[in-house]
């Protein structure tokens, strides 16, 4: 995952990880049980003080998003289920205002599966690319 942090914003670093971290786990890039980071190398990856990222890891498990043990820090189970529960409704909620859209318009079946084929087709020629890079 990609961490961003901007060190002149009014928004606390700390804050800052923590809202990222959460966004990587509700779009899946982490799963329940994996490990993040460790603080120390997280830090050194951001330039950050590792004070920041044990309190962002911290208050992340405070909240139940994180299980922490000997090993390091984790995806916890509820926070797993929270995200796939989430995926789950904005993924439904998209393809109701396409089929909506759909019906609207009087797209046939063979139309729209055509349409979906394409689109499939490019994404994993992105795919492709960016693995190639």
């Amino acid at each position: 995952m990609f961490i961003e942090i901007l060190p002149n914003s009014e928004t606390p670093i700390y804050t800052q990880l923590m809202y990222q971290i959460k966004m990587g786990i509700l779009k899946g890039e982490w799963s329940f049980g994996e490990g993040l980071p460790s603080v120390r190398s997280l830090a050194s990856e951001l330039g950050i003080n590792m004070h920041t990222v044990n309190k962002a890891y911290n208050l992340l498990a405070d909240e139940g998003i994180l299980e922490k043990n000997q090993k390091g820090y984790f995806v916890s189970e509820r926070a797993a289920i929270a995200s796939n529960e989430r995926t789950k409704a904005a993924i439904q909620d998209k393809l109701k205002e396409i089929l909506i859209d759909k019906h609207i318009f009087e797209v046939n079946e063979e139309t729209f599966n055509g349409w979906l084929n394409e689109i499939e087709k490019e994404l994993k020629g992105e795919e492709k690319a960016h693995a190639d890079l």
